[in-house]
C-alpha cells in the first residue's frame, strides 16, 4: 500500500504537465486556425519563416525602368536668352526703362526724366552722377531683375544735377491746453532735382566680363 502510494505521487507532477501541455496545444489549435491561409498551407511556424512568406507572398514583378531627361525647360531658357541678346545687339528693345534706388526710396525712371530727391543731397548743380543700386531694367519685350541689385557692368544709369531748392513751406502749430503755451514752427525741406541722360545695357546678358567691378572707375 505505501509502494501505490508512494507511485502515485510521482505520478502526480507527470499528469499535471501532461494537462499542461494538452492545453497549450489545445490554444496552439485555437490559435493556428486565425493564421492567414498562406501559413496553414505551408505550415510555418518560426518568425523567420513566417517574414520569407510574406515577402514572396508580396514579391513584385521585375520591371525596368528608365530616367528620361526633360530638357524642354533648357531649351526655353537658351531661346528667350537669344532672342533677348539679339534685340539688344539690333538695338530693338525700344526705349528702356529702369528701378533705380536713391535715398531710400526706390523711382521708376527712363530716359529724360526729372526726378525728385528730398534730403541732404551731396552732387552740386552741374554734376554727372552714375545711378549703380539699378533693381530691374526692360524694354518693350523683356525686363531683367536683379537679386537683388544687376550688375554694374551690365546696366548703365546716367543723370545730372539740374537744380537745387527748397520745398514749399511747411507750418507747424503746437499748443497746451490751459497752458498757455503756444508755438508755430516753418520748415522747408531741401529737395534736388536729377535729370535722366541715358539708360543703357552694356553687354549681353550671358557674357561675363573677365574683369567686373572697374567700369568707371578712377583708381
Amino acid at each position: 500500500q505505501e509502494g501505490g502510494m508512494a507511485a502515485a505521487r510521482w505520478l502526480r507532477p507527470a499528469l499535471r504537465t501532461s494537462t499542461a501541455l494538452w492545453g497549450s496545444e489545445s490554444i496552439l489549435r485555437k490559435a493556428s486556425a486565425r493564421l492567414p491561409l498562406v501559413l496553414q498551407a505551408n505550415g510555418l511556424r518560426t518568425p523567420g519563416a513566417v517574414g520569407t512568406a510574406l515577402q514572396r507572398s508580396v514579391q513584385q514583378p521585375n520591371v525596368q525602368q528608365q530616367v528620361v531627361d526633360d530638357t524642354s525647360g533648357e531649351e526655353l531658357t537658351k531661346y528667350v536668352i537669344q532672342q533677348v541678346n539679339s534685340q539688344i545687339n539690333e538695338h530693338k528693345h525700344g526705349r528702356l526703362f529702369a528701378v533705380v534706388f536713391i535715398q531710400g526710396k526706390q523711382h521708376l525712371v527712363t530716359s529724360e526724366d526729372l526726378v525728385v530727391v528730398q534730403g541732404l543731397f551731396p552732387p552740386n548743380i552741374g554734376d554727372a552722377i552714375r545711378m549703380e543700386k539699378v533693381l530691374a531694367v526692360g524694354g518693350q519685350d523683356f525686363t531683367l531683375l536683379g537679386r537683388p541689385l544687376l550688375s554694374k557692368d551690365l546696366v548703365k544709369v546716367e543723370a545730372t544735377v539740374v537744380e537745387k531748392t527748397l520745398s514749399h513751406c511747411r507750418i507747424y502749430f503746437y499748443s497746451k491746453r490751459r497752458k498757455n503755451s503756444r508755438k508755430t514752427r516753418f520748415e522747408r525741406q531741401t529737395l534736388t532735382m536729377l535729370r535722366i541722360n541715358c539708360i543703357d545695357i552694356m553687354h549681353r546678358i550671358d557674357e561675363v566680363p573677365t574683369v567686373e567691378g572697374v567700369d568707371g572707375r578712377i583708381f
